[in-house]
């Protein structure tokens, strides 16, 4: 098959290498594979068995010749559309209707969500919630990991105070890192004792500078470095709010065996399971509450052994078999698009 991945922006997100971890994934399996954006290559990924085509949509070579195009956010969905002659796929990371980012463009993200695409999701609770909204029939296809660098570190003594980590931007509302600072400075203002490491791919935020509670802020950390800073890390805080659509980082640090406190959600229950520590989705004192349990040696024992076995489940090879038969059943049966139709409305 020839396939096209459509991807807004090629700067440096989680979004982005899901995308691309899919593409090297498929063409691992002898298809030919592009993704085609507006921006440059980056320099951050290396595409071995994929291509990419630095073009606008409309001027791609690759997507005028795919039998399957697959737009992979909200705005790739009308170019995706436009001019396909085989079936095409809305890939969904995440519902962008439901982000207080995206609030004054919310009926044309709607209108994407209505057009003649087949959708996928990266998690049953996300393809449930697409379906739930009308949006669906939506398939689940899993999170595309790569497990190969994100595995425990040495065993060693728990430093006093602990590294506390926390990854993503403070701004963006469903990553909920503004709900894991409160709760750690009530965790500070209780006597408890920590140095914050942050990780975001933003500088940092003047509102969280003003709260003073910052030892490392990284910005843009290059990928290859993000094993290392799980590693040396004593505690992982995922605090994403139930409409974020996966969260990476969550998976890369139960690889790590790092002790993980999730906010309580449905997509954390399904990513981590029993291998995590959960506060209660929101809640600065629930998380305040809940830290002392992560500090402890047999906290640290088992986040090391349950923490990978539940990262394991995650894999590029079972999520490019599940794309490459949702693609195949759509070419053999072109008229089952299985959307809610309409097309995308100008």
């Amino acid at each position: 098959m020839r396939i096209a991945y459509l991807i807004a922006s090629s700067e440096f997100s989680g979004g982005a290498k899901i995308v691309f971890l899919q593409a090297e994934a498929l063409a691992r399996r002898g298809h030919q594979v592009t993704v085609v954006s507006p921006q440059a290559k980056p320099d951050w990924f290396r595409f071995v068995r994929s291509r990419f085509e630095l073009a606008s949509f409309r001027e791609s070579r690759a997507l005028a010749e795919a039998d399957v195009r697959v737009a992979t956010f909200w705005s790739t969905v009308e170019p995706a559309v436009d001019g396909a002659r085989g079936p095409v796929f809305h890939l969904c990371q995440g519902y962008e209707g439901g982000f207080a980012l995206y609030r004054d463009r919310r009926e044309a993200i709607e209108n994407a969500y209505r057009a003649p695409t087949h959708k996928l999701a990266i998690s049953e609770t996300l393809a449930a919630r697409l379906t739930s909204l009308g949006f669906g029939p939506a398939e689940s296809v899993g999170q595309a990991f790569d497990v190969e660098n994100f595995f425990p570190g040495a065993e060693r003594e728990i430093p006093n105070p602990p590294v506390v980590l926390v990854v993503g931007p403070y701004e963006t509302d469903v990553k909920g890192v503004d709900v894991a600072l409160a709760g750690l400075r009530l965790f500070r203002a209780s006597g408890g004792a920590f140095r914050l490491r942050r990780i975001a791919t933003v500088e940092m935020d003047p509102d969280e500078q003003s709260l003073g509670l910052t030892d490392e802020y990284h910005f843009l950390l290059p990928p290859e470095r993000m094993p290392f800073a799980y590693r040396s890390s004593d505690i992982f805080i995922g605090p994403s709010r139930p409409k974020e659509g996966f969260g990476l980082p969550v998976l890369e640090a139960l690889s790590c065996g790092v002790p993980t406190l999730l906010s309580d959600t449905p997509t954390h229950r399904e990513i981590a399971g029993k291998a995590a520590w959960y506060f209660s989705d929101g809640e600065p004192e629930s998380l305040a509450a809940a830290l002392p349990q992560l500090t402890t040696r047999a906290a640290r024992e088992t986040a090391r052994v349950e923490g990978p076995q539940a990262a394991a489940r995650f894999g590029t090879s079972g999520v490019s078999e599940r794309l490459e038969r949702a693609f195949l059943r759509a070419l053999e049966h072109p008229r089952s698009t299985g959307p809610t139709g309409g097309g995308v409305r100008r």
